[in-house]
């Protein structure tokens, strides 16, 4: 098992919308779809990153945050589709009235399958690449479950950190309780 912290801002894709829409979800939407480019053989790698730089060049051409995070996406998207069952997600969101503008852990949810066969994409949303349509987030209770330590390495999205991981698992454990 392993834990991903996943980052979004309540602007662009909130975590009330990823709640309502049971999924976790990546922007860049001008790369369209890489329902094409997805096949779940792990030799695949080269090909699918590739496809995926290809057409974010091609999409971001003249979009500085292309320049400077365009080498590191198609990794990106890579580790989003090829998530295994039953790793955890905590989302932290960024800049909303609930967080007053800091970054704070507002859910946490479980990996019931699989990522690969769950991929689907969406242009009518700004976080447009989704995975699952099943995900139960539960909503990070501070009382209950304390404060996390927030990774130490800055990241855009999407971060596999396994070091609060056990805490995590303990605190899945009483929110499912509480919920069940």
């Amino acid at each position: 098992m392993a834990l991903w912290w996943c980052i979004t801002s309540n602007a662009r894709c909130s975590y009330t919308e990823l709640k309502r829409r049971r999924g976790l979800a990546l922007g860049w939407r001008e790369l369209g779809s890489l329902q094409q480019y997805i096949k779940d053989d792990p030799r695949w790698e080269r090909q699918f990153k590739a496809r995926v730089q290809i057409k974010g060049d091609l999409a971001y051409s003249s979009d500085r945050q292309w320049k400077e995070h365009g080498p590191s996406v198609p990794d990106l998207f890579w580790r989003f589709i090829n998530i295994p069952a039953g790793d955890y997600f905590v989302l932290l969101e960024s800049g909303g009235q609930l967080t007053m503008g800091r970054t704070e852990v507002v859910g946490v949810a479980r990996a019931p399958d699989r990522s690969i066969g769950h991929y689907h994409y969406d242009e009518k949303y700004d976080h447009a690449h989704q995975i699952y349509d099943d995900l139960d987030w539960k909503d990070w209770d501070r009382a209950r479950c304390g404060e996390l330590n927030l990774p130490r390495v800055s990241f855009k999205s999407l971060l596999q950190d396994d070091a609060e991981l056990s805490r995590v698992e303990a605190a899945w454990a009483t929110l499912s309780a509480r919920s069940g």
